[in-house]
């Protein structure tokens, strides 16, 4: 295997002395120092399978409460949202899985952008999904199904780059998001890209 990005993108200009060490708050000598830390990895199958794995484990706080902790160490809250809670509200189970699909295809979009010389200058995504029928989570109803039917993404964009080039790192970043593919095969998603004028 051979890092497919590395040719012809923002690291030929990097390695030529083009002077561009930040694209987009990344740093592009880490960045690549990364890259091909992770290529060395994926050649040694022992490694390979721990590259891909990912681990959460939830604990239940009471009510409709838990805590997440995630292998990497990070953690966060789920709260159903059944009964009022003091404070902030919790983001529910639902609302995680689609602000993930939008954080993952949004930062999957940054990193293809910033691979390809794309400076973005400010960048959105807005998800809206449809829950086939709530009552059938909550117990009342066994008709249609308590997960999403229709998910929709819209990618919101300013860049002074071409939008054909823009529009070519969107469709990448699609195809390219762990999140986004693994719901495709689930549920109904649609996507849309508005480039918008510095």
């Amino acid at each position: 295997m051979h890092i497919i990005v590395s040719r012809g993108t923002i690291f030929d200009v990097v390695r030529t002395g083009g002077g561009v060490r930040t694209l987009n708050g990344i740093d592009l000598e880490r960045l690549e120092e990364a890259l091909q830390a992770v290529e060395e990895q994926w050649r040694d199958p022992e490694k390979r399978t721990v590259l891909g794995k990912r681990r959460a484990r939830a604990l239940w706080r009471g009510g409709m409460r838990s805590t997440v902790r995630t292998g990497t160490g990070g953690r966060f809250e789920v709260d159903e949202g059944l009964e009022p809670s003091a404070g902030e509200p919790t983001p529910t189970s639902v609302e995680y899985l689609i602000g993930s699909l939008a954080g993952c295809v949004l930062l999957t979009f940054v990193y293809l952008a910033t691979l390809r010389g794309i400076e973005v200058q400010d960048a959105e995504v807005s998800v809206e999904g449809e829950l086939g029928n709530v009552c059938n989570f909550l117990g009342l109803s066994d008709e249609g199904t308590p997960g999403f039917t229709k998910v929709s993404l819209t990618l919101y964009v300013r860049s002074g780059a071409e939008e054909e080039r823009i529009r070519q790192a969107f469709e990448e970043a699609v195809r390219r998001s762990p999140v986004y593919r693994t719901m495709e095969g689930c549920v109904s998603l649609s996507t849309s890209l508005r480039v918008l004028t510095p």
